[in-house]
């Protein structure tokens, strides 16, 4: 699998469950897009608020929610600035919710460690937590923050949170949901050994930045001291004692491309495909118009069968092909085989051709058809109004 260098997106969006996740899993890459000039925001979808107190002056506050959170506001505030300043954003509040909607908060879910290591769901969540609000609402909160920081990329969790947080699971299934509704490129972090990385970042050089991000959050981690051997290394001890190493880089796996939609008329057309539609209209048209020179005089009974079943098949391929590809050209074409084929074929018997007489049906068949495809070709083409219009509803929708 090719490996790229960091590039550049104007504006990307970080959706992270928790303060401290951003700098712990993606500090290194929000630091290095800020250096090179990109527009960074960070989507924090809850305040923590059952994390572990690690210091003892903070011990006292374990379990007290609110006191939690507003210590936890302060950290990331600090571990932002660090990281070189990106915009910051609350899931549920101003810039990350529909205008229509009272802001609300999304509380912490918990977790607990299960027998494998991972993280598994507490089974206390409250009420208020991420985990029990419906992802519906989730998703929306998170459109309205891509619009709010005008993203044109959006970061998250692998679809296993990275180590299995409810919250963390929880915003992996929401940002990619939101991401794709507002069809823009979605990105999940990834161990940089797990052989899954479409994209490294090479966040040594934003060591130091990483390294004050991270000592903002003395309340969930332990950072260890400078190595004089090696400074740029980076490593820190979890609330449940597990040593954690900064990597070198920052790995990302891109969201599966979608399978392109088939084009839908004309103008959407490859050059190749429109060469293509017009010599089949083309060959239709010439076949059109060599049943229609054969079979236009026949009757059945008295009644000119043959010159009504032939102006309804020019009828509906002139009119059927101007509706669905929206073509002018193709119109043409079909018009043009029709004519070329009846000419050719009434030709070959000279002026006794027993194929076109001079009656009613010979006369409606050698003019109607270049009535009627004129006819097509001249009305006018609405579809530029109609996704006009379109647009501006979308948009008084969103407002």
């Amino acid at each position: 699998m090719s490996k790229a260098p960091a590039t550049r997106p104007e504006r990307v969006l970080f959706v992270h469950a928790h303060p401290d996740d951003e700098t712990l899993s993606s500090g290194g890459t929000i630091a290095t897009l800020l250096e090179l000039g990109a527009e960074v925001t960070v989507l924090t979808a809850t305040r923590g608020e059952r994390g572990e107190m690690l210091t003892p002056e903070l011990a006292p506050l374990f379990g007290d929610g609110p006191r939690v959170a507003a210590h936890r506001e302060t950290e990331i505030a600090a571990a932002l600035a660090a990281l070189g300043g990106p915009a910051h954003l609350w899931l549920g509040g101003s810039g990350a919710r529909p205008t229509d909607l009272p802001e609300r908060r999304y509380t912490d879910s918990g977790m607990q460690w299960g027998p494998d290591g991972r993280a598994v769901a507490a089974g206390d969540a409250p009420a208020d937590s991420l985990t029990a609000a419906d992802l519906g609402e989730v998703v929306d909160d998170i459109r309205a923050a891509i619009r709010s920081a005008g993203a044109d990329a959006v970061v998250s969790y692998a679809d296993d949170g990275g180590y299995g947080h409810p919250d963390h699971v929880r915003v992996h299934h929401a940002a990619r949901y939101a991401a794709r509704a507002e069809e823009l490129p979605f990105s999940m972090i990834v161990d940089p050994d797990s052989g899954q990385a479409d994209l490294t970042v090479d966040v040594v050089p934003v060591r130091a930045k990483v390294r004050a991000a991270v000592e903002q959050y003395r309340s969930q981690v332990t950072v260890d001291p400078v190595d004089p051997r090696d400074p740029t290394a980076l490593s820190w001890v979890m609330p449940h004692g597990a040593r954690h190493q900064a990597p070198a880089v920052e790995a990302f796996r891109h969201d599966a491309d979608r399978v392109p939609q088939a084009p839908q008329t004309f103008a959407e057309f490859s050059r190749q495909g429109k060469v293509t539609a017009v010599v089949v209209a083309l060959v239709l048209g010439l076949v059109a118009g060599g049943l229609g020179t054969v079979t236009h005089q026949q009757t059945l009974g008295g009644f000119p069968v043959g010159i009504v079943l032939t102006s309804l098949i020019v009828i509906g391929l002139t009119v059927g092909i101007r509706l669905l590809y929206r073509s002018r050209a193709m119109v043409a074409a079909v018009g043009i085989g029709i004519i070329a084929a009846t000419q050719v074929l009434s030709s070959v018997g000279g002026q006794s051709s027993p194929l076109v007489l001079a009656n009613v049906a010979g006369y409606v068949w050698t003019f109607g058809p270049a009535a009627v495809t004129a006819l097509v070709l001249a009305w006018p083409d609405l579809s530029g109004i109609r996704a006009s219009a379109a647009g501006r509803s979308g948009t008084a929708d969103r407002a």
